[in-house]
């Protein structure tokens, strides 16, 4: 069970790297990342 912030911060990055490799390995290499966490999006 997840609980508190930052476990549900590592979550979101969990998910979003993943889905980054699912995206590069299928040959797409320019991706644009929308998420409502902008701390996320500058540490990518």
């Amino acid at each position: 069970m997840v609980t508190g912030l930052t476990d549900i911060f590592h979550v979101e990055i969990r998910a979003m790297l993943e889905g980054l490799k699912i995206a590069w390995a299928r040959g797409f290499h320019q991706v644009e990342v929308e998420s409502d966490n902008a701390l996320l999006v500058d540490i990518l």
